[in-house]
């Protein structure tokens, strides 16, 4: 076997397994430890088995045993450019190694110590297979797998958690089993994990997981105990389901859709709890790992003694409780009267970042009733207000400068998904998930009638979909209404009569967002007439509006387009996807041509979720499922600022007619306003 040097800049670093030197670089090969380590040892690195940001990984054996152990070594390597130097990351991560002390499910610590500008680690090496790697060689997990999984895995973390940690990076690559017979799993990789003590739980972190797994508060920086469980819930639907955690969520009805990819079938139970450790809202989440245990199997109990008896993994000590992980004065009651972990803050407490520069947020809109996702947002430019389509069928009406309900109606017996109101504030479109689409008469409305309790009136219901309508949008010349369905069509309709004119069909998958081209001439309609439509299926379509004539089928995305927008002058396209892009394209000008792709980003840590071009057509924003909203310049494509105040993901966007003022509509049952007070 091979020695490796651990000289990050050796040029060759294999050397013969009797050196003591490199024949390379002259680098000492073994590694001694030091008087403080809890146990002697001199280790030889074999080869290199992973790299990190600030790290390398080696497989190595302690050459101070007879028999010559495996074991890991870490090594934190400097960064000029890191924010924060290596050797602060390292004294952290054994810090956090030394509280955790000597678990059988958690890689011992065997030795740590510095040499020169870099640092190492020695654990064990975790013989067996990872769980990632399990799923690629005998396929799906079957309930009894997920439950046996849990059963292992949820007293660990309430093991770590009782020790004001949380590991910040649970997915089933960090899952091992170990080989027959035991077959325990054991948690790996804590170089993220997170010392939360007392009411240093709630201060903002960096943020760190790998995207797919990982909770929406912990990708704003504000990992709980909860979060961990959120990790452990999504890797359980990637093992039942075999597909991308971001497949797996529908961020048209912004719930998760794991269930329609079940290859065996699990129990309601089971799915309940799942669904529950998923819930992106850290109220419905289950408050600890203890509580979800219970849940899971009310027989296990757990111990506040660190040796627990274990057989395969699974605690069978009936012991009592731990007490409350956390007791501070700034929290709030438990969310459970058994919970071990505090509940999270208040949304305001969450909701109160600093503003950008030049950006900020001048009102707040929300019912007190309840936080019911918002799901559309809309400017009623003739009666000063903004209209909202909400996850209970009904459209509402705020007052844009108090904030104030002034009128609800009801569209829809289920959900409403999207809204359009003309430019000339003469009509609105609502699109429900039972597949109806509803035209409403508002020229008659002011501020005032609204006041009073004048609705809208309603004059035509558009049925013809047979699944639930995902996007509307009406046309320039307010002679059409444009509908986007799950059933993979876009139907266009007459906006008078309520006569369906076209049906356009072509996408292999559910039609997601339409756009029409506000640069709509009738004198001139050429390229102009164009209808936009994405779809789950990645692909961009443009329509000839007015003739129902494909112009263009082109590949967008890798994943599902989830938003599209047209620059006011209908030469910029903005597409965003689940893949995490964002694509700004410019519109060709001749019928054989197709569009050109000007520009690819990823400003977001996970997928877009909205687009909205200014009416002056200099900027444009983009919304996210990580909840930030991020402004940038049409013509030049420069990031401008990041918007912060959501708590959940960010649905809806729109800008006002004077281009002066942007709502964002979100999940979190709330409305923002953000102006720009530098003009």
């Amino acid at each position: 076997m091979m020695t490796h040097c651990l000289n990050p800049n050796c040029p060759k670093p294999q050397n013969p397994d009797g050196n003591l030197f490199c024949q390379s670089c002259g680098a000492k090969l073994r590694l001694e430890s030091s008087e403080n380590s809890p146990f002697p040892g001199c280790y030889r690195a074999l080869k290199e088995i992973g790299v990190g940001g600030f790290t390398k990984t080696y497989l190595a054996v302690d050459e101070s045993h007879p028999r010559k152990p495996p074991c890991i070594i870490k090594q934190f390597r400097p960064s000029p450019s890191a924010s924060r130097p290596a050797v602060e990351l390292f004294r952290e991560e054994v810090a956090r190694l030394k509280v955790i002390g000597n678990h059988s499910q958690i890689p011992n610590l065997l030795a740590w110590f510095e040499q020169g500008d870099r640092q190492y680690l020695v654990q064990d090496y975790i013989p067996g297979t990872n769980l990632a790697t399990e799923l690629a060689e005998q396929g799906t997990f079957t309930e009894s797998q997920i439950r046996e999984l849990l059963e292992s895995v949820l007293p660990i973390l309430h093991f770590i958690h009782h020790h004001s940690l949380i590991h910040r990076d649970i997915k089933p690559e960090n899952i091992i089993r170990r080989p027959h017979p035991t077959q325990r799993l054991v948690l790996v990789d804590f170089g993220g994990s997170k010392y939360a003590p007392g009411a240093t739980l709630y201060q903002p972190g960096t943020t760190i997981g790998s995207a797919e797994y990982t909770a929406p508060e912990q990708l704003r920086g504000q990992a709980r105990f909860a979060s961990d469980l959120y990790s452990l819930g999504v890797s359980c639907i990637h093992l039942l389901t075999n597909m991308s955690p971001f497949d797996l969520w529908d961020s048209l009805e912004g719930r998760w859709i794991w269930r329609d990819y079940l290859l065996n079938p699990v129990s309601d139970e089971l799915a309940t709890i799942l669904d529950k450790m998923v819930s992106e809202s850290l109220s419905k989440r289950y408050a600890s790992a203890a509580v979800a245990l219970k849940a899971l199997n009310p027989k296990i109990q757990l111990q506040t003694s660190v040796n627990s008896a274990m057989s395969k993994g699974k605690v069978v000590i009936v012991s009592q409780y731990f007490p409350p992980i956390q007791k501070s004065s700034t929290t709030e009651p438990q969310l459970e009267t058994k919970s071990l972990s505090p509940k999270p803050p208040s949304p305001s407490h969450l909701n109160s970042p600093p503003a950008p520069v030049g950006w900020n947020c001048v009102q707040t809109i929300s019912e007190t009733a309840g936080k019911t996702p918002i799901n559309a947002v809309a400017f009623s430019a003739q009666s000063r207000t903004i209209a909202s389509g909400n996850d209970k069928g009904v459209v509402a009406f705020w007052d844009l400068e108090t904030g104030e309900l002034v009128q609800k109606i009801s569209a829809s017996d289920q959900g409403v998904l999207a809204i359009a109101i003309a430019s000339d504030g003469q009509i609105l479109a609502s699109g429900s998930m039972d597949g109806t689409v509803k035209l409403w008469n508002l020229w008659q409305l002011s501020p005032k009638d609204l006041r009073d309790g004048i609705p809208p009136i309603p004059t035509q219901t558009l049925t013809g979909h047979t699944s639930l309508v995902s996007s509307v949008a009406i046309c320039p010349d307010k002679q059409r209404v444009a509908t986007a369905s799950r059933d993979r069509t876009v139907k266009i309709w007459s906006l008078g009569t309520g006569q369906l004119q076209f049906t356009l069909t072509g996408h292999r998958d559910r039609v997601t967002c339409i756009a029409y081209n506000p640069k709509w001439a009738t004198s001139d309609p050429g390229r102009l007439h164009i209808l936009a439509s994405g779809s789950a299926d990645g692909s961009i379509h443009l329509w000839q509006a007015d003739t129902g004539e494909l112009l263009q089928d082109f590949p967008g995305h890798s994943g599902a387009i989830h938003a599209l927008a047209i620059a006011p002058d209908g030469k910029t396209l903005i597409s965003c996807s689940w893949d995490r892009t964002l694509k700004i394209w410019t519109l060709p000008t001749a019928p054989d041509n197709y569009p050109e792709l000007r520009e690819t980003l990823s400003p977001h840590v996970l997928p877009g979720s909205a687009v909205a071009i200014s009416p002056n057509g200099k900027t444009f924003a983009t919304a996210s499922h990580d909840t930030t909203i991020k402004l940038w310049t049409v013509d030049t494509i420069e990031h401008v600022a990041t918007l912060s105040g959501h708590s959940m993901t960010v649905s809806s966007l729109a800008y006002s007619p004077d281009s002066t003022t942007l709502a964002s509509a979100s999940h979190d049952g709330t409305i923002k306003l953000w102006r720009n007070s530098a003009g």
